[in-house]
């Protein structure tokens, strides 16, 4: 069965880049019924393939004008959302979109971001577009998709997560080469934290080629190769701190057979012993 869920999971992926790199440019002839947000059309717009029924991802292009620096997509099922960043290469803007929370009928919104102006720990849009999709797909693949900050399917990400788990034959060796590599091979970035740079835009994949972040990026870090190596993992965020003194946080968990194991990258604690580590760690929100 896992290895079923992975072959699938990575037929998936494929396709989509495929999809993407190749076919979509040519095959946006129409599109899924689009409810526009005019004050902020001039010069913006956004591109999905025809219909509004897809099976587990759709793509789109855009396009942006000089005011926004990308879009953030939003996809909604129920009382469970996610959300996708893409920044623009000049005024043009492409990406996915995964549905990942199974079948249903998704909201998805596409967002149009703002410079930062001074203020990076804030993201700041203009609302552009709003489509009503269907997902075809049953299956419910929120840990397992790539996701923002977290590009699991990223060549970058998925050679070196091969590359460290080795010959390692089940999901807790695995989990925990990853968790080792990561927690030795990166350095906490004072700088960045001093600028206030909280949000993931850089994402996984910059954490890898430049050997360091936060503490969010080493838990995105994690949670993307964890993902590339077919095992759910998310990207946990809270308060951590001893002696009463707490700050806000962020950690993983990865599905180990029927159990999620907890582990903190840049504190190097792997799989505690839970009444311990909630001593540590004060959970508040997953991030898909």
């Amino acid at each position: 069965m896992k290895d079923f869920r992975l072959f699938r999971r990575i037929l998936i992926i494929l396709t989509a880049i495929f999809l993407i790199t190749v076919i979509a440019p040519a095959a946006y002839a129409g599109q899924a019924d689009i409810r526009w947000f005019t004050p902020y059309t001039e010069g913006n717009s956004v591109t999905l393939s025809e219909g509004n029924s897809f099976d587990t991802w759709f793509s789109f292009q855009g396009t942006v004008t000089e005011k926004y620096t990308g879009i953030i997509v939003r996809a909604v099922l129920g009382n469970d959302e996610a959300y996708y960043y893409y920044p623009a290469v000049g005024n043009t803007v492409a990406g996915a979109v995964y549905l990942r929370f199974g079948e249903g009928s998704y909201r998805v919104d596409f967002n149009l971001v703002k410079p930062n102006n001074g203020n990076p720990g804030v993201i700041a849009y203009d609302s552009l577009a709003r489509v009503q999709v269907e997902n075809t797909d049953n299956a419910d693949m929120r840990y397992l998709l790539p996701s923002w900050g977290i590009e699991s399917n990223n060549r970058t990400i998925t050679q070196k997560a091969r590359q460290i788990v080795g010959q390692a034959s089940d999901d807790y060796s695995k989990a925990k080469a990853i968790f080792d590599w990561v927690s030795k091979n990166l350095v906490y970035d004072m700088d960045k934290f001093r600028r206030g740079e909280f949000y993931d835009n850089d994402g996984a994949v910059t954490a890898l080629q430049t050997k360091k972040g936060l503490c969010r990026d080493y838990a995105n870090l994690v949670t993307a190769m964890c993902r590339a190596e077919g095992i759910e993992a998310r990207t946990v965020l809270g308060e951590a701190g001893t002696g009463g003194t707490w700050y806000g946080h962020a950690w993983n968990e990865v599905r180990i057979g029927d159990r999620w194991v907890s582990m903190d990258a840049v504190w190097k604690v792997f799989d505690q012993d839970t009444g311990i580590f909630e001593t540590t760690h004060k959970k508040t929100q997953e991030v898909y």
